[in-house]
């Protein structure tokens, strides 16, 4: 074919037709690109998006958030701590983000007692809080802290061999505790013998099993402090004392005599029946609040009675209950007698039954509901279970409803979650190879190949 003059114009015309729209094209793709930004995060746990729990608490924010970030220029993970603020600023215009060099505002870092590189100071109006570890997790609760619209003291009854907030033992709180402090929970010991008064500022009091008797003027307290209006958590056990006796007619309830027994949870492998499975829970904020299967250990089962006082007017409703298989075991079990354990008709009691109860009734000024949750078993916030199914997310639940943080009770607790590659020995030396022998082989062989081939042509 012989090229003519004309043929070589038509080229040369669309050699630079193409290489304008290459242009046009590559304009419009960056244009778009600054105008609209868009993420896809691939990895196996999401760990570049943040988790539904805080996409609905920075939906919920009324009010305008301070962040302060401490961090030089130079810092080496700045850019990590500006990525994570601004996956929350695409999402809400209620977080005002600023940077501060703390080698140039020494007198700002003395007055918030500023300790490291990349430290946030989160505040609204005169609540602040303090993140120091570069997490969603850190981030998200000091949000829910400071959108708290007043401060939430829990008062746990100690004194009577109740479960401790601060030992780091199975039986203890612990774990709860700084959960519930890293949410702005306030929380508080308290002997009623040492203080038979409770704070004007308590948000709801907690009566986390007790195993030795109370003193009647101290269940007189509480029983004043529920007629004055307050809210209650109590944890039961099977073993918990009768002294209380008095508090649990005034709330018009019992604790059927025995120990809860579920066959379901030995078919999925517990090999205890004494460990309860709950998923059915009440359509109640708690309930929904709770995204799985929560597990209870030797709890006992509680029910409505009809010794009510007149003027109670409270509203009940079955939050938790057990599966229809399980029952009450009316007969002491122990190690010896556990695996022989079976429904007996007439002594036992079927279920489903109730492992929970919740109770409200609005007060005499009409603005104020008060608040009493009755759990039949205090193991699942324990150390040693509340990390199983959703414990967690059941006694966080709990704390937020009894402090009438509604808006808080549906953000579950964000949990990190991590996947890591592990490789042997001989699959890193197979890669290794790969990598630096076998396929620069393959692109040689590739190229000899085309190579000969035109050659013959």
């Amino acid at each position: 074919m012989k090229i003519t003059r004309r043929i070589q114009r038509l080229f040369r015309l669309q050699q630079a037709l193409f290489y304008l729209l290459l242009i046009a094209v590559i304009i419009l793709l960056s244009k778009l690109a600054v105008d609209h930004n868009r993420q896809f995060d691939w990895t196996a746990n999401a760990r570049h998006t943040l988790s539904e729990s805080s996409l609905q608490l920075l939906d919920s924010l009324q009010d305008n958030i301070r962040i302060q970030v401490f961090v030089s220029p130079e810092y080496q993970y700045r850019q990590a701590v500006v990525d994570l603020l601004k996956r929350y600023q695409q999402h809400t215009d209620k977080i005002d983000v600023s940077y501060v060099d703390p080698n140039f505002s020494p007198d700002l870092v003395r007055e918030l007692n500023i300790q490291q590189q990349g430290e946030m100071v989160v505040s609204r109006g005169e609540q602040s809080q303090h993140v120091l570890d570069l997490s969603e997790q850190s981030l998200t609760n000091a949000l829910i802290s400071v959108s708290r619209q007043q401060q939430q003291w829990l008062v746990f009854i100690e004194g009577h061999g109740e479960r401790s907030l601060f030992e780091k033992n199975n039986f203890s709180l612990d774990t709860w505790a700084r959960q519930l402090e890293s949410q702005g929970f306030k929380l508080q010991a308290q002997n009623l013998i040492d203080t038979p008064q409770l704070p004007s500022n308590t948000a709801a009091v907690v009566i986390a099993s007790p195993t030795r008797d109370w003193l009647p003027g101290e269940v007189a307290l509480v029983k004043d402090y529920l007629s004055q209006g307050g809210n209650l958590l109590w944890l039961a056990d099977p073993d918990q004392t009768g002294s209380l006796a008095p508090l649990s007619e005034m709330l018009g309830i019992e604790f059927i005599p025995g120990t809860v027994m579920d066959p379901t949870s030995v078919s999925l492998g517990l090999e205890d029946p004494r460990f309860v499975l709950i998923s059915d829970y009440a359509n109640h904020p708690i309930g929904q609040a709770v995204a799985s299967v929560s597990l209870l250990a030797e709890a006992v089962a509680i029910q409505q009675t009809d010794r009510i006082e007149e003027d109670s007017d409270w509203q009940y409703l079955n939050l938790l209950r057990s599966q229809p298989g399980a029952w009450v075991e009316s007969t002491p079990i122990n190690q010896n007698n556990l695996a022989s354990q079976a429904y007996d008709i007439g002594a036992d009691v079927s279920g489903p039954v109730s492992l929970g109860y919740v109770l409200s009734r609005q007060l005499n000024d009409g603005e104020r509901q008060q608040r009493v949750a009755v759990i039949g078993d205090s193991d699942f916030s324990s150390n040693a279970y509340i990390g199983n199914a959703a414990n967690l997310d059941l006694a966080m639940a709990l704390a937020n409803w009894l402090a009438a943080e509604d808006k808080l009770i549906e953000i579950p607790v964000k949990t990190s979650v991590g996947t890591q590659l592990e490789l042997s020995r001989t699959q890193t030396i197979i890669i290794g190879f790969g990598f630096l022998l076998v396929i620069p082989l393959l692109l040689l062989a590739t190229g000899l190949a085309i190579w000969w081939r035109r050659r013959r042509r």
